[in-house]
């Protein structure tokens, strides 16, 4: 009987033994999978958004270069020529697209009270990621549009000159033509043709001019604002002598600045308005 009993211990020895074993494999199993979950729930995120951040920097740079190039075209007086860019729209998580977009807003110049000019704003830009990141160009300046918040990474050109008492107020604004919408998993070529480079427009000798852009979305309204805005702020801590500049919201969707000329100074308007036909190619 004790030889019966020993062995009895002996097999539930090795039984216990191999429960052991099987649990221990068991519970390595379930921190693996919780690692691997932690990671699915804190890692991939975060990988996508470096990503997709790093990718943004990427197209951010190709809307620069092709801002470079349009403007080019028509610094050169180069009526019938045309650049091609790629633009990089798809991430290496997510498909993209591009888009034209004419008369997005609404670009009026007065003088003295009395309407000047009118242009209709375009719009070229990509979309990507999970955050529907814009990036873009749109009234000779390029633009960044995360979670519905957009700022300017170059502003259009607007600038403001005294020279011997005779303040010129210098816009250059594109008229961008087209519209298409396109989605890629690669990147989307895009040809850009400068129709009329546009001669430069001197405006009669004034007292006030006054710059409106009405959008069509409240955030172009609010980036136009912000342009707006640093002009003013730009001239407070450096001012133009002759004049004075405010900026004002008059609306939800409108942006406004006004400049003024005093007693010493003579006011000018100069305009050029380049024209381009936008058109995406072999997609």
């Amino acid at each position: 009987m004790r030889i019966q009993y020993g062995a009895a211990v002996i097999m539930m020895q090795k039984r216990d033994s191999g429960l052991s074993m099987a649990v221990g494999f068991v519970m390595i199993l379930l921190v693996i999978a919780m690692i691997i979950g932690m990671w699915a729930v804190i890692g991939v995120p975060e990988q996508i958004r470096d990503a997709e951040a790093y990718h943004a920097i990427g197209v951010t740079n190709a809307f620069l270069d092709y801002k470079i190039a349009v403007d080019n075209m028509w610094e050169n007086n180069w009526p019938g020529r045309s650049v091609s860019m790629l633009i990089p729209a798809a991430s290496a998580y997510a498909d993209g697209a591009l888009f034209m977009e004419e008369d997005v807003g609404t670009l009026r110049v007065s003088v003295d009270g009395t309407l000047y000019n009118t242009t209709d704003i375009g719009r070229l830009y990509a979309t990507f990621g999970t955050t529907n990141t814009k990036v873009g160009y749109e009234g000779g300046g390029v633009f960044r549009n995360d979670y519905g918040s957009a700022v300017w990474v170059t502003p259009p050109s607007l600038t403001i000159d005294n020279s011997d008492s005779v303040v010129y107020v210098n816009m250059i604004v594109p008229k961008m033509q087209g519209s298409f919408a396109v989605g890629s998993s690669e990147g989307i070529p895009v040809d850009t043709l400068l129709v009329n480079p546009s001669s430069l427009s001197l405006g009669p000798e004034c007292q006030m001019i006054t710059i409106t852009y009405e959008a069509d979305d409240r955030w172009d309204a609010l980036l136009w604002s912000a342009f707006f805005n640093e002009i003013n702020e730009t001239n407070i801590w450096n001012p133009v002598e002759g004049v004075s500049i405010e900026s004002s919201m008059p609306t939800q969707t409108s942006a406004s600045l006004q400049i003024t000329k005093d007693s010493s100074a003579n006011l000018y308007l100069t305009m050029t308005t380049p024209e381009y036909r936008v058109d995406v190619r072999g997609v």
